[in-house]
């Protein structure tokens, strides 16, 4: 709130009270949000080495293996490619 610096320690402090007190958080970690990040900017576009560089990691196979997910929304667009070249 005065624009001091957060320790990630702060938010995990946060977030445990949050799924505390919240009704349908329960097993849920403030790490989980790094997958959202990884998956929302890879779905709207983001090259893959820009989101690792941003994650990160050393290597791009761990934030296409480990942290992007592949959502119902890409699945369809795939879908319809291949349909496209087999139609």
């Amino acid at each position: 709130p005065d624009g001091c610096l957060e320790l990630p320690t702060t938010l995990g402090t946060v977030c445990r009270k949050v799924v505390k007190t919240l009704e349908g958080f329960e097993g849920f970690h403030f790490h989980q949000l790094r997958h959202t990040y990884t998956s929302n900017l890879l779905a709207n576009g983001a090259a893959p080495k820009d989101v690792q560089e941003l994650l990160g990691h050393s290597d791009v196979s761990t934030t296409m293996n480990v942290y992007a997910h592949s959502t119902r929304d890409a699945k369809r667009k795939s879908v319809r490619l291949l349909d496209k070249v087999v139609g």
